[in-house]
């Protein structure tokens, strides 16, 4: 088992540090050894009071300027979801000597995939339901949880405190579409930019499992796909997620 391991975790799209739920716990109880640091994307979660850049290039001098293990010039691993991954893939092709390897989960590229694969039309309606639930956590939650986990089960067993969080960090709806579009910008570089495992879910049913599929294609790497889970893997699946960084 790798020991002594440097992590940066990043979440995605209006999610933030406290939308891991037990995840977190998890993994330090499953790697003692290794060092975890959290960092909110700007607008998300603890930082919801600030304005989310509209380039993915502006999120990675954010986050590099908050990280301790950049201060100390320690390199380190990145595990990111979704916008998350975005990021993590930007921070790997700008400065590739500080992220050894990053692990992906369920991203996707404007270069690779129709919009209509990034998101699925579907959920739009549900998607809706989010204008009128910014000051309602419980709603907020149930909206997004409902988008992005399979797992009842799993769900009930983080709803508590995902809400907690959500009403102490309360979204602003003006941030999500600034996401938005910086995600819609953002291209995948042609090739990958380092140490890269892809990871996906054929269950997920708010972005198309061949978003992943098709940047493994393109970059010559054979992602590892979840049977079932859904777009939230660390909440449906953590100890699947936890298996695989051995």
């Amino acid at each position: 088992m790798a020991q002594n391991r440097n992590w940066i975790l990043l979440r995605g799209l209006a999610r933030g540090v406290g939308h891991w739920g037990s995840f977190v716990d998890k993994m330090k109880t499953k790697f003692p050894q290794d060092k975890i640091e959290l960092i909110d994307l700007p607008g998300n979660g603890t930082r919801y009071s600030e304005k989310s850049p509209l380039k993915i290039s502006e999120y990675v001098k954010d986050l590099r300027a908050r990280s301790e293990f950049v201060k100390k010039g320690e390199s380190f691993n990145i595990l990111s979801v979704s916008l998350g991954a975005m990021v993590t893939v930007e921070w790997m092709r700008e400065f590739p000597h500080e992220v050894k390897k990053s692990y992906l989960f369920c991203t996707s590229s404007s270069a690779h995939s129709p919009f209509y694969h990034r998101f699925y039309p579907m959920n739009f309606l549900r998607a809706s339901k989010l204008l009128a639930a910014s000051n309602n956590e419980a709603l907020w939650e149930k909206t997004i949880l409902e988008m992005v986990t399979n797992s009842h089960e799993r769900r009930e067993a983080e709803m508590l405190s995902l809400m907690a969080f959500t009403k102490n960090n309360p979204m602003n709806m003006e941030n999500v579409f600034r996401q938005l579009l910086a995600a819609s910008k953002y291209k995948f570089p042609k090739e990958a930019p380092g140490d890269i495992h892809l990871f996906g879910s054929h269950g997920d049913r708010l972005v198309s499992p061949q978003c992943t599929l098709r940047i493994g294609e393109k970059w010559g790497l054979k992602p590892t796909m979840h049977p079932w889970a859904g777009h939230d893997i660390p909440i449906d699946d953590p100890h699947w997620i936890l298996e695989h960084l051995l």
